[in-house]
């Protein structure tokens, strides 16, 4: 029950699902189509939203393939422990192609496909495994790319029709419907950190799909299609994919171009995968219960291990030994009660919180130790290690 997370970007433990990877504007001197007017479907809440019913999604795949089809390429991978491959999108008209991280993960080379048939090597421009996503570069005339335009993420709700493109099997490109199913999902990265805010959707993905786009109905790019959930044993469960949304692709895409490289923050913790709250749910336990016998406050994150040296360590916080409660054996540390001025419920509180800093911001927790009152802790954020 102990989330395998360290620092600020830090892994999710799904309970009874697994992930399985798919594999088979302008800022910083980078030019990003992005696209600023509202989705083709009103928000419900829009005073200006059309009495009439909007057009089902199959009147648009037709039209969102035909266009952006061209844009959506196969990526071709040749490494060390054999060929593999999956899917990505063009960017630019300078030949950057977006695509995850773990497709081109110990490459020695790559080539993308373009739907035309044509091929062209790649180098590799820069990989972010903490967001899975990396940035490739081909040399072709700006008149064989068709750029995607990139849209917005935060505004989705669930329910909106998307169109997933790729080249799923090694099929060739391909597409298939579905709806947002989720928002706001956190999903597990290449380097075991956590990825926030992903896109989860019952649009048909599956082994090469990684790394091409998920499209709202306009044939905007809303997330990079990345990963299926799985049932254990039973195989990967139906309908149950995830994307990493693009305003995560926009920020680290421009730092790999211009830098090659992506910082995050880090502060150094392992925390429990559930919640006090949640815990109280499982173990059967009140938080009456947990508070006089285990000296847990009513809610917050449990702190299982920091790391020696790291930026909570040096602030003082600290985690614990495992105890028995109800059945689980739970890491009884300091408890992260509040964030940034925010009531902590669950660890995706302060994950959420630490992903949108940078190595030397400050971070003010409101931390417990078990049985004690509550105390204040102002964090230095470090920067993520090398190699995680």
């Amino acid at each position: 029950m102990v989330s395998a997370i360290i620092g600020g970007l830090i892994a999710a433990l799904f309970v009874l699902v697994g992930m399985e990877w798919l594999d088979a504007g302008s800022s910083g001197g980078v030019t990003i189509r992005e696209s600023s007017s509202p989705p083709v479907s009103q928000k419900s809440g829009d005073s200006s939203a059309s009495s009439q019913p909007s057009a089902p999604i199959h009147s648009h795949v037709g039209e969102v393939y035909a266009s952006q089809g061209p844009g959506v390429v196969s990526v071709d991978v040749a490494s060390d422990v054999g060929p593999a491959g999956g899917s990505g999108f063009v960017l630019d008209d300078s030949g950057h192609i977006v695509t995850n991280q773990h497709v081109v993960e110990g490459a020695n080379e790559v080539s993308v496909r373009f739907s035309s048939g044509a091929r062209r090597d790649a180098r590799i421009v820069g990989e972010d495994p903490s967001t899975d996503v990396a940035v490739l570069q081909v040399d072709a005339p700006s008149d064989a790319l068709t750029p995607l335009t990139l849209g917005d993420s935060d505004s989705l709700e669930v329910g909106e029709p998307v169109i997933a493109m790729g080249n799923p099997l090694n099929v060739g490109l391909s597409v298939t419907t579905g709806i947002v199913s989720g928002v706001g999902r956190p999903i597990k990265a290449p380097n075991n950190y956590t990825i926030d805010d992903a896109v989860q959707t019952d649009a048909a993905i599956s082994s090469g799909n990684s790394g091409g786009p998920l499209l709202d109905s306009r044939g905007t790019v809303i997330g990079i299609n990345s990963q299926v959930a799985s049932a254990g044993a039973t195989g990967v469960a139906q309908g149950v994919g995830f994307a990493v949304p693009v305003n995560t692709v926009k920020n680290v895409v421009r730092q790999l171009i211009t830098t090659g490289e992506v910082e995050h923050g880090y502060i150094g913790v392992q925390m429990f995968s559930v919640g006090i709250e949640e815990l109280e749910a499982y173990t059967t336990l009140s938080r009456d219960q947990l508070r006089d016998k285990y000296g847990l406050p009513r809610s917050g994150a449990i702190v299982s291990e920091v790391t020696p040296g790291g930026p909570a360590d040096e602030a003082g916080i600290a985690g614990g030994d495992e105890e028995d409660i109800g059945g689980f054996p739970v890491p009884v540390g300091d408890v992260i009660t509040g964030v940034a001025g925010h009531s902590v419920t669950t660890p995706d509180d302060v994950i959420a919180v630490v992903n949108t800093l940078t190595p030397g911001d400050h971070l003010k927790l409101t931390v417990v130790t078990p049985g004690e009152e509550p105390r204040k802790v102002d964090i230095t954020v470090g920067s993520q290690p090398e190699g995680s």
